[in-house]
Order: C-alpha cells, then structure tokens, then sequence
C-alpha cells in the first residue's frame, strides 16, 4: 500500500512541530463548531422559552415543557463550556508541541543539514 501523504519521518522535531499544528487547527475548527451548534439550539429553542416564561399560569403540559426546555438550555451551557476547556487544553498542547517543535528543527536539525549541503557543494566542486 502506497502512502499518499508524506509523514515527517526524517527527523522527531519536525513530526512535533507538523502534528502540533494539526491540533492546533482541529481544535480551532471544534472550537468553531462547538460554538455554532451551541448558538443554534438556544436560538431554536428561545422562542417557545420565552413565550413559555412570560405566561405567569402555564397548564401542567405547558410547565413540562417549559422545565424541558430550561434544562435543555442549561445542559447546553454546562457542555459547551466542557467542551472548550477541553478543546482549548488541546490548542494549547498543539501550540506548545508547534512552537517547540519548529523552535527544535530550526535551531538545532537545519543548521546542520544545511552545512552538511554546503560541504557537499564544496567536495563536489573540487
């Protein structure tokens, strides 16, 4: 079986660097998701809360539902939260394994393989 995408194998920091910013952008799409759902069950349910809310004597079917729907929007809130701790402790590892990674490759693995190109060049220009 052929692989089609390339993995970073030549070196650990450059693997680092490249899974920190798949992370990194996993978790800001998630983020982005999370977000958007969330908003769009309040805004689904908000009507029919609201009308429920402001009828002082709701009937006992009426009150069901209105104590469904405050539930509903109160889970919502609690998971949503949940949900972007953890997605913000996954962009901070992606971030940190990002920096830590590209800082690593930069400093220490590109330096060398750049001289090692460069005496290559002069060996095979003498």
């Amino acid at each position: 079986m052929e692989n089609r995408v390339p993995l970073p194998t030549d070196n650990i920091y450059k693997f680092y660097a490249l899974f920190g910013l798949l992370l990194t952008v996993f978790s800001i799409g998630a983020m982005l998701y999370v977000n958007k759902s969330t908003n769009d069950l309040a805004f689904e349910v908000a009507v029919e809360y609201e009308t429920l809310k402001a009828d002082p004597v709701r009937s006992v079917p009426e009150e069901a539902r209105f104590l469904v729907l405050d539930r509903k929007l109160e889970i919502a809130t609690i998971n949503k939260r949940t949900f972007m701790v953890c997605l913000a402790v996954i962009l901070a590892a992606g971030l940190g394994m990002m920096w830590y990674g590209f800082k690593k490759w930069h400093t220490e693995v590109q330096p060398v393989q750049d001289e090692i190109a460069r005496l290559t060049l002069e060996k095979l220009k003498r």
